[in-house]
């Protein structure tokens, strides 16, 4: 059992396990002072405006640093950056800088991630242990490549025998629903 978990909490770690998600790394920076971590609570919320979701830990650095600066990014991370993941998710750790750079906007870009969505705060909803962070995306922009995928505590990436073909996108008909 992990320290301080109680077997509830490892249980319920364990259920939530079962939903596959994608990984990414939210940065931040206030005054010079960068910062970053690996999550997967990270969703789309509405397309007018656009905005999304992520849910940051209480006392996380990278909470202290968005709340301060009002702005954040969300770095979509590609099936082969699980060291930036792993570096990412180190409580404590100096923010890496092998891995993220600031870029012409002031935001800290990973390198090579899958994609970039550069966000201003326009709302922190406490709820439980964590913040959700609400943000409206003022920027974004992707590249191809698979996703690295998080799934029962292990990283992997999509299966070849997937039901979709690669690159084939899903559509809805407008208003008909599923």
């Amino acid at each position: 059992m992990l320290a301080g978990m109680s077997g509830v909490d490892r249980e319920f770690r364990e259920v939530v396990g079962c939903f596959a998600t994608g990984v990414c790394v939210v940065t931040s920076e206030h005054h010079g002072h960068p910062a970053g971590m690996t999550l997967n609570s990270f969703t789309s919320v509405s397309l007018e405006p656009l905005l999304v979701l992520v849910s940051l830990a209480h006392g996380s650095r990278t909470l202290e640093k968005a709340t301060a600066s009002r702005r954040f990014a969300v770095n979509i991370l590609h099936r082969r950056q699980q060291e930036v993941a792993l570096a990412f998710a180190k409580r404590g750790a100096e923010f890496s800088r092998e891995h993220a750079m600031q870029d012409r906007f002031g935001y800290f870009a990973v390198r090579h991630a899958l994609a970039l969505l550069r966000c201003e705060v326009t709302e922190i909803v406490r709820a439980g242990d964590h913040d959700l962070v609400i943000g409206e995306v003022a920027s974004f922009e992707g590249s191809g490549g698979e996703p690295l995928i998080f799934h029962r505590g292990a990283f992997g990436g999509l299966d070849e025998d997937a039901q979709v073909p690669s690159g084939r996108v899903i559509g809805l008909d407008n208003n008909t629903g599923w």
